[in-house]
């Protein structure tokens, strides 16, 4: 809630500063692309995927953390890029990417995926020797460190102690899935547990468990851990213990790998599990909302369905049904467009021409499909043409299409992986894909673009007879 308490109470203030903080996104994704030497079209695409997804635009309605936390992995992005491809002054670059990643672990400690992606790419890509490279690092990583151990600097003096929920709860979901009930730590706790543990895992199929709150089970789990008369402290440990054995067990651990971890991942880059799917609807956010809220602004949408029109819509008596709809059917038609893409939808909605469309939110596969599809396609691409670059079957491609690639593609797939591996992969996690999804789609047709040209090029060089050095070719 840092946003509400520093611009206001009101949800329409904070609904406001997150969207244009995902607008700030996109922008600083499309930059990237283009400091990559992608043209300006395909940069406008990154844009256009990243600001436009649906899911975006209904989860800026009612988080915080996610927007601010995207929003600073991107300018941390793109300054990082600023700093390989335009050689910006280099202190001044690797500083202010290390107080934005800084920032950003501040913000949520699971960016740190992302924070090391970027410092390691920039580790690859910086043109420099190996001794600058390292004091560059070593200033973005220190900065960034700083400003990450500040807030706890500041919290250990005042005597304030971070509550262990959120940490208990994911530890909750690896120990439920894959611990091992029958061997290891804790045994007499695991022993209350097992037969449950059992049960739920029984009801596991290859799309997952049946609904949202059955997802939920290894919460139900944890509480069979525990004795009366654990403290708070005393049970975080017993489930950090299990948490700890199952992933430095090698056969729990390749059982998450693969009985987990890859099945979430599937689910959330490609819509592949119906539950997974499943949006939540703005009206559980009514919470939020009603804490003073302004007079007609009642929802975290904004709009007090059904009185928006009746209540500020009063057009001269003679043009209206004339010149101008009435109240009656303009606010129908408001009332049926603030339905679509807000609540699962078994109908497909109409477009034009006869067309139907389905929204983001339909019991059927979204767009994220095509991006997540482009983004293995352009890796698939980096790393063949990487092997035939060195073969000498082809021409190496552009530099910074092969830096800027890599890195959307490592910022996506970390991005993803953080919740797929630690609790799952529902739709709401593909928050923080899409952004770097569209950069990879968009230098997917940047790669492809320079290929075909080369190709015409080559084509040309060949009919008027022009010899292989020739810079044209």
């Amino acid at each position: 809630m840092l946003l509400s308490k520093l611009f206001g109470p009101h949800i329409l203030v904070f609904v406001i500063a997150q969207h244009l903080m995902s607008i700030g996104t996109a922008l600083l994704v499309a930059a990237t692309v283009r400091l990559a030497g992608a043209p300006r079209i395909l940069s406008v695409l990154a844009f256009l995927i990243a600001a436009l997804y649906a899911r975006t635009v209904h989860y800026d309605n009612t988080i915080g953390a996610e927007t601010i936390s995207n929003f600073l992995v991107a300018l941390a992005a793109f300054i990082a890029a600023g700093l390989a491809f335009r050689k910006w002054s280099p202190f001044i670059a690797a500083a202010a990417v290390g107080v934005a990643l800084g920032a950003v672990m501040t913000c949520r400690s699971a960016a740190v995926g992302q924070a090391a992606v970027i410092l390691l790419w920039l580790a690859v890509v910086l043109d420099a020797g190996w001794l600058r490279r390292l004091t560059l690092l070593a200033l973005a990583g220190g900065l960034a460190t700083a400003v990450y151990l500040i807030p706890t600097a500041v919290n250990y003096a005042i005597g304030k102690r971070l509550a262990g929920n959120e940490s208990l709860a994911v530890m909750a979901f690896v120990v439920g899935y894959s611990a091992d009930f029958d061997h290891g730590v804790h045994l007499d706790r695991k022993a209350n547990a097992r037969a449950f543990v059992e049960k739920m895992r029984a009801q596991d199929t290859p799309t997952g468990w049946a609904d949202a709150d059955v997802y939920q089970w290894p919460f139900a789990a944890m509480h069979l851990l525990e004795k009366p008369g654990d403290s708070a402290a005393e049970f975080e440990k017993v489930v950090r213990d299990i948490f700890i054995e199952t992933l430095t067990t090698p056969a729990t651990l390749y059982r998450h790998l693969t009985g987990h971890f890859l099945r979430e991942m599937y689910f959330l880059l490609f819509d592949g599990n119906s539950v997974a799917r499943r949006t939540v609807n703005p009206q559980g956010y009514e919470f939020f909302a009603q804490r003073d809220p302004f007079p007609f602004f009642g929802i975290p949408t904004g709009l007090k369905p059904g009185q928006l029109i009746h209540d500020y819509y009063k057009p001269h008596w003679r043009l209206e049904g004339r010149v101008l709809p009435t109240q009656a059917r303009l606010q129908l038609g408001l009332s049926y467009v603030l339905t679509l893409g807000y609540q699962p939808r078994p109908d497909l909605a109409h477009l034009c021409c006869g067309l139907t469309i389905s929204s983001e939110y339909d019991d059927l596969p979204g767009p994220i499909r095509w991006v997540s599809a482009a983004t293995l396609i352009l890796l698939a691409v980096l790393l063949a043409g990487g092997v035939a670059t060195r073969l000498g079957l082809m021409p190496s491609l552009p530099a910074g299409l092969t830096a800027g690639g890599t890195l959307m593609i490592l910022l996506a797939l970390v991005s993803a992986a953080f919740p797929a591996f630690l609790i799952y992969g529902f739709n709401r996690y593909a928050y923080y894909v899409v952004p770097f999804l569209g950069g990879a789609s968009a230098i997917l047709g940047a790669v492809l673009f320079d290929r075909i040209r080369l190709l015409w090029c080559g084509a040309i060089c060949a009919k008027i007879a022009l010899p292989s050095r020739d810079p044209f070719c």
